[in-house]
């Protein structure tokens, strides 16, 4: 059973606030939480964890017979109690199979709020239709074509019925539901180049709150919840050539086997807090924080565990899912995707600002701390509702204005009633910001960004005081690649064979984003994939035909 712990949440939408995050994360904190935020094992026995290990992806010596304390029979094992093993738990409990999660924490651990989908209930209720392969393959361009589309596919035709089955479940839960489809009509989308597609279901207690009912909802089902037992080792027959047919896990007295008759899933969530891991397989992220708030929870356990019984890990670089929210050592305040000026510690200028959300980080990975200064006027008001940022509605659940106006009363907001007063509160060179504004106002006047090319319609001037400045950080809200799968969600070797009785999801799964960040084009989809596939494979692991690529 679990202990109580606050529910571990983040803030419910990115960037511009119209749209859900992916996310967190979880991971996703993917999850998009993240992504998914699952969290599973820890890595390898005692002596040799991955952290303290010379090869960290060098596979422990197998636990030995007499050092299990205790033997577990099951169908299924889930290795990890985010939302994607949470899915996966629930499904194969009504399923009818006995189930036993192997969960890192003492409650479900998962983050972010939007999972995205095609083709639910909830999308044909409000009129968000669409192509789902205008969507993908938008996604497969920004993802420099490296996406499974078979993978893709698995979300189209199966993230509806998903979003489906969890929303007749828990629609009526307080403090779960409602689900809330975050397309309205009028939705505005500036310019192709921003173009994204109305995929995001909000459950209203986020994911964390989800995924424990699901947890609670399997265990109601008969199944087995073992909290605080993280899962070290995966047992794979015939010297690592045949089926993978236990997990073992250690608990409070001693290693624990647990078999897996129809298969183990592993749904342990990413490894951003995994050093080694980060700096081979996400180099473009290097000295960007995790935005975990459990450093020991996220550190790729699922992927090692995968690794060291065959599963053959995406190549490197790693898509990741860097997002200003929740912020990292800055306050927290609504806009961070607002194309107003940005300045760096120095005072200046330095890029186009009106950059798809996902993609803003990456001038900020070439100033000093990794931080910018977004600048504004007394007008932001009025202004900031034209100004893009490829996230934009009429109407943004987050209320921008009132975010920033607490926050100046906060003190979290620099202000000043002029440009030097601005410049002395943000800690900047007076003259370089004085001198930035100047040039920043003639091109707003000429409506011709002939310095970074922004679009004319975002161009707004920073002249009518009070003059306003909000700092903002990026970190790595989760790591979004693993075992490589095929369709059906199982495990695969280097020679793109299936391990029998291994399957990974979520952010433990690899292949399905592609390029160096989630391509926000589907927002919401490290949930969306960490929920689906986790439905997929418990349903494959119990025994349903999906050679039709559909539940």
């Amino acid at each position: 059973m679990r202990k109580e712990q606050p529910l571990v949440t983040r803030r419910s939408f990115i960037g511009l606030g119209g749209v859900a995050a992916a996310t967190i994360a979880a991971g996703s904190l993917a999850g998009c939480a993240s992504g998914s935020g699952s969290s599973g094992s820890s890595g390898g026995d005692k002596a040799a964890t991955p952290a303290e290990s010379t090869d960290y992806k060098a596979a422990p010596a197998p636990i030995a017979d007499d050092d299990i304390k205790e033997t577990v029979e099951a169908d299924i094992v889930v290795v990890g109690g985010g939302i994607s093993g949470a899915v996966a738990a629930a499904t194969a409990a009504e399923a009818g199979k006995k189930v036993v999660v192997l969960q890192k924490a003492e409650t479900a651990l998962s983050h972010g709020s939007g999972a995205a989908a095609w083709n639910s209930k909830a999308q044909l209720e409000v009129g968000a239709d669409f192509d789902p392969w205008d969507a993908v393959t938008e996604w497969t361009r920004q993802g420099e074509n490296r996406a499974d589309l078979d993978l893709l596919k698995t979300w189209i035709y199966n993230s509806g019925p998903t979003i489906d089955w969890a929303t007749a479940l828990t629609n009526d839960v307080e403090g779960v539901g409602p689900v809330i489809m975050t397309y309205q009509p009028g939705m505005e989308y500036p310019d192709e180049y921003n173009k994204c597609f109305p995929t995001v279901h909000m459950w209203t207690g986020q994911m964390q709150a989800l995924a424990q009912w699901l947890l609670d909802y399997a265990e109601k089902n008969g199944a087995e919840v073992r909290y605080s037992t993280p899962a070290v080792q995966l047992v794979r027959d015939d010297d690592n050539t045949g089926r993978v047919s236990a997990a073992i896990a250690e608990g409070s007295d001693g290693y624990i086997k647990v078999t897996a008759a129809d298969g183990v899933i592993l749904a342990a969530g990413d490894y951003g807090n995994n050093p080694q891991m980060r700096a081979e397989y996400l180099p473009h992220a290097e000295g960007l924080k995790s935005a975990y708030t459990r450093p020991d929870i996220n550190t790729g356990d699922g992927q090692l565990m995968g690794m060291w019984v065959g599963g053959f890990m995406q190549l490197a670089p790693h898509c990741s899912n860097i997002h200003y929210d929740p912020p990292i050592d800055v306050p927290d305040i609504g806009g961070s995707g607002i194309p107003w000026l940005f300045v760096n510690k120095n005072g200046k200028r330095f890029c186009n600002e009106d950059m798809q959300y996902g993609q803003l980080y990456a001038q900020d990975m070439n100033q000093p701390d990794y931080l910018h200064f977004q600048v504004f006027d007394d007008n932001f008001r009025t202004d900031w509702t034209d100004m893009g940022s490829g996230m934009m509605k009429k109407e943004p659940p987050v209320d921008i204005v009132a975010s920033i106006e607490a926050g100046i009363e906060k003190g979290d907001v620099f202000t000043g009633e002029s440009i030097e007063e601005l410049a002395a509160a943000m800690d900047v060179p007076s003259d370089a910001l004085a001198a930035t504004v100047e040039r920043y106002n003639q091109l707003c006047d000429a409506g011709y960004d002939d310095d970074y090319g922004k679009q004319a319609g975002r161009l707004k001037p920073v002249r009518k005081g009070p003059f306003y400045a909000v700092a903002r950080r990026p970190g790595v809200l989760c790591t979004l690649n693993g075992i490589i799968t095929n369709g059906s969600c199982q495990a695969l070797d280097a020679n793109r064979e299936v391990i029998e009785g291994l399957y990974a999801v979520g952010n433990c799964q690899g292949n399905f984003f592609g390029g160096l960040e989630h391509q926000m084009v589907i927002p919401g989809m490290s949930l969306g994939r960490a929920m689906t596939t986790g439905r997929v494979a418990a349903l494959v692991a119990s025994g349903q035909d999906l050679t039709k690529g559909r539940i």
